[in-house]
């Protein structure tokens, strides 16, 4: 498994709960901000042993999905506030496969937000809110760790 099919999997997942009603930008392309838009990062980060096995390892690939969310400035936290919380509550606790499909059980897990791995800062959060004229841009922290065999 690879960063780009951790990526693909995380749009795939997204564009299938988010709809088309709001226009945001996949990770790392061009994408213009509008009012009441969203934009995407993947950051990936630490590399961990998650286990020592007779034939193969599982290793913990950790990262965050950045959401940044621009609304107009000047209306208040009630303009994004809506948005963080359905961003939060589509990746909290959610397990995928490797398509992208939300999926119930940990042992077929190729991602899992709100991974236990990370202890305490695990869950989705909100980590900034700033303006920067003319929109407002609230930053949605999602965290997450790919399980790969090697």
């Amino acid at each position: 498994m690879s960063y780009q099919t951790e990526r693909a999997a995380i749009e795939a997942y997204f564009t299938a709960q988010w709809g088309a009603t709001t226009p945001w930008g996949r990770d790392g392309q061009k994408f213009e901000p509008v009012f009441n838009s969203v934009r995407m990062a993947i950051t990936s980060g630490a590399v961990m042993q998650g286990s020592i096995g007779r034939v193969a390892n599982r290793i913990d690939h950790l990262g965050l999905v950045t959401f940044q969310v621009f609304t107009e400035g000047g209306k208040g936290s009630a303009a994004w506030r809506s948005y963080a919380e359905t961003i939060a509550g589509m990746f909290f606790e959610k397990t995928l496969d490797d398509d992208g499909v939300a999926i119930t059980t940990t042992a077929d897990a190729f991602l899992r937000f709100s991974p236990p791995e990370m202890n305490d800062n695990r869950h989705p959060y909100i980590s900034a809110d700033f303006a920067d004229p003319p929109f407002q841009i609230t930053n949605v922290i999602c965290p997450f760790v790919r399980y790969e065999t090697r």
